[in-house]
């Protein structure tokens, strides 16, 4: 079975079980949550409604109830609807939310802001003073409360009085404002009117009832409407609700399901059978091969990643030929002036002497002095140079560096300083990094002209220890300053091994520092000079916060 087909018929799979089980758990889940919200459609009822009351109580008015309705909808996550007892709707959330009205679920709960009167039991009911006194503190506190909510403002809290009226605390204001002289003047209207039905029970029977009721029968010209409170909200069957939507996307899903199968399996196989292509003829020799890389999915890495194996494989290819080239290059010029001198002594051309001989000792050493290098580098970039790491001084180990190097600097005339600011306490192999320092100070002092200066300088920063190594010497071009620390790289072609260097040297001292855990840039001007600089971490107990 190919891969193609068994990417289709997994991700088919996966689709058609994915699907299946969203369906269910969908409908599973729907069908409870529709139940639980029905259960819960009458809790609360008594704190919505309690809370709708204090409102009407408060404003005098169902004017702005709307907003509130709104916010205990959100809070209790209900349905809520306010009819008046004539069937006219006051407000509904479904309304402030922009929806369609839907039936209401529970039977109605009555929520009259009227108050009741209540008389003490005992009291003088024969006296009705007082009672006609509470009703007209009460309307002159429904018309300021209505007057002030109409206008924007907040009206006072309301709290029961003796006889159960909800009064504000201080009293209605009588601060001249435009709601204060409306509530004095609805008051002194119907004064005539409150006296006539509070002074005709005193004939009644039952004074106390009477009283009651002529105060409920004043209150109902002024106060708010009672309304009847609705919660929660009948819906169709979630089963005949859900079954044909359900269906109907359980099989657009599988249908889209089979579509985007087919084309990812043709997608995903694609580039593979072109990995797979490539790879054979990589495998064949062929290191130019290279792969299309579409895309930012895990394919389309997997054929970045494979050029760039392509690539890193035919770099060492290039650079494995570029060494043997160099090796033999190096190695040709001293072995044929070994072979020249040793074919003209065989032959008696040349009459041996200690200078000849002396001769070929330094050609030899030569050839030495290169396998040598080419071995560390070997060793260092396979992982396998042997270090003895201790903990030392890197300001010291700048001014060794500095006295091992002052003969030759004196004998080409170059002033040689050091500057360090120490101590720079760092954990490494003190003699390779000396090898490290040695290269620099001699590349500098060999490319730099009789009056010229090197300074060595090692100072810290945040963490680490630098090490400059800054001469005036002729600089490297700004075109050459990549291929530094490459292997046989000079920057002068001219100069010969003897003057010259093996060309090693900065490649092995990179890859010691490196292996320190340090790093090794370069910044040259032409004709004005170069700085090497190296950077090592300070060990743990000297370094910076």
């Amino acid at each position: 079975m190919s891969f193609r087909l068994r990417v289709f018929l997994l991700t088919l799979f996966v689709a058609v079980v994915a699907t299946g089980a969203t369906a269910w758990i969908s409908l599973r889940l729907t069908t409870q949550q529709i139940d639980r919200s029905q259960q819960q459609a009458t809790r609360h009822i008594a704190d919505i409604a309690e809370t709708v009351r204090s409102y009407g109580r408060r404003h005098g008015t169902w004017a702005g109830v709307a907003a509130r309705v709104g916010q205990l909808s959100a809070d209790n996550k209900q349905r809520i609807r306010l009819v008046n007892l004539y069937g006219q709707v006051t407000v509904d959330s479904d309304t402030l939310a922009k929806r369609t009205a839907r039936p209401v679920v529970s039977p109605p709960t009555l929520i009259n802001p009227r108050p009741s009167l209540t008389l003490a039991a005992g009291a003088n009911v024969k006296t009705d003073y007082g009672v006609l006194d509470e009703l007209a503190q009460y309307r002159r506190a429904v018309v300021y409360a209505r007057c002030l909510t109409e206008d924007g403002g907040e009206p006072p809290t309301v709290t029961p009085d003796a006889y159960g009226i909800p009064l504000p605390s201080g009293g209605t204001p009588k601060d001249g404002s435009p709601c204060s002289t409306q509530a004095a003047d609805a008051q002194e209207v119907a004064a005539a009117d409150d006296q006539t039905a509070v002074t005709g029970c005193r004939a009644a029977a039952d004074h106390s009832a009477c009283l009651v009721q002529a105060f409920g029968n004043q209150a109902e010209t002024f106060a708010p409407e009672p309304l009847q409170l609705y919660l929660g909200a009948v819906d169709d069957d979630p089963l005949s609700v859900l079954a044909r939507p359900t269906m109907a996307a359980i099989g657009a899903v599988l249908v889209l399901s089979v579509i985007g199968t087919a084309f990812v399996a043709r997608h995903m196989s694609r580039p593979l059978r072109s990995l797979t292509a490539a790879s054979r003829r990589l495998a064949d020799g062929h290191l130019d091969t290279r792969v299309k890389s579409t895309g930012r999915d895990e394919v389309g890495e997997l054929s970045r990643s494979f050029n760039r194996m392509a690539e890193a494989l035919e770099g060492a290819e290039l650079a494995q030929r570029r060494l043997l080239a160099g090796v033999a290059h190096e190695l040709r010029t001293p072995m044929s002036n070994v072979l020249g001198y040793l074919e003209a002594l065989q032959d008696g051309v040349v009459p041996a002497s200690r200078e000849l001989f002396g001769s070929l000792h330094e050609e030899v050493l030569l050839q030495r002095r290169i396998l040598d290098d080419l071995q560390d580098l070997t060793l260092a970039e396979a992982g396998h140079l042997a270090y003895r790491r201790t903990d030392f001084d890197l300001a010291e180990l700048v001014e060794v560096s500095r006295v091992a190097h002052l003969a030759v600097a004196e004998h080409g005339r170059v002033r040689l300083t050091a500057e360090a600011a120490g101590p720079l306490p760092v954990h490494g192999d003190q003699d390779r990094l000396r090898q490290v320092l040695g290269n620099l100070v001699t590349n500098a002092l060999r490319y730099t002209d009789p009056g010229g200066a090197v300074v060595l300088r090692a100072f810290p920063l945040p963490g680490h220890a630098v090490v400059e190594v800054r001469d005036t010497g002729c600089g490297i071009a700004p075109e050459d300053l990549p291929f530094v620390f490459q292997r046989f790289w000079r920057a002068d072609p001219a100069r010969d091994r003897e003057t010259g260097g093996s060309g090693l040297g900065l490649t092995i001292a990179r890859q010691i520092v490196l292996d320190h855990d340090g790093t090794i840039d370069v910044t040259s001007t032409e004709g004005e000079g170069s700085v090497f600089r190296v950077t090592f971490p300070l060990t743990r107990r000297y370094a910076s916060p």
